[in-house]
């Protein structure tokens, strides 16, 4: 009996897994169609929905190595569905952007594992919890004056990120300033375009 919990708990994992990746390829496909038109197409060029994605995944994963097994599995697929796309677009192919990609997805995937210790309990949860949806708002801010929907959006769902990652008004309230503190540190050393702006 024990054996056959083992194999569908397996096979589970398995599935998880490739939901991740499928979901990961389609999201990458739609943003070759769409990105950077409307709405949706702004949305899934700036990284929040994707952190979003893969935190959820990693949050709802069995342990913390299935969460970086997941989280990858998104990024990852999503590296490889998008090139794909570029080239067979007639883009051609881009080695050095293709490996920077891949390092920023394994990037994704460690913090989408800190969003998986967000079940970690007081303290640690809830700073687990903050980081994530400091990325997001550091992100999304300019939407104060930009007014730019897709960036209001991305706030939006850092707000219900925060809220699904942090259980409990306890481990909220504990979290609350590390979002604070994380998201002004972000935004005042601009370590979007100083850490990323050269990769992507």
């Amino acid at each position: 009996m024990a054996y056959n919990r083992g194999k569908t708990g397996r096979k589970y994992d398995v599935i998880y897994a490739l939901f991740a990746l499928v979901l990961g390829m389609f999201l990458a496909w739609v943003t070759g169609d769409i990105g950077g038109r409307g709405l949706i197409g702004n949305v899934l060029v700036h990284y929040g929905i994707w952190l979003f994605a893969g935190s959820l995944l990693a949050f709802y994963a069995g342990d913390t190595l299935k969460s970086g097994i997941a989280a990858f599995a998104c990024y990852g697929g999503a590296v490889c569905a998008y090139t794909l796309y570029v080239y067979l677009a007639g883009g051609g192919g881009d080695m050095r952007l293709f490996i920077y990609r891949l390092i920023l997805a394994v990037i994704g995937a460690l913090i989408c594992i800190v969003s998986h210790n967000s079940h970690q309990k007081e303290w640690i949860g809830g700073i687990c919890a903050a980081v994530a949806p400091s990325l997001m708002i550091a992100e999304g801010y300019p939407a104060f004056y930009s007014r730019s929907y897709a960036l209001i959006f991305e706030l939006i769902l850092a707000c219900a990120l925060y809220l699904i990652l942090a259980r409990g008004r306890d481990k909220r309230l504990m979290g609350l300033p590390f979002v604070i503190v994380f998201s002004f540190a972000l935004i005042y050393f601009d370590a979007f375009n100083r850490i990323l702006g050269g990769w992507i």
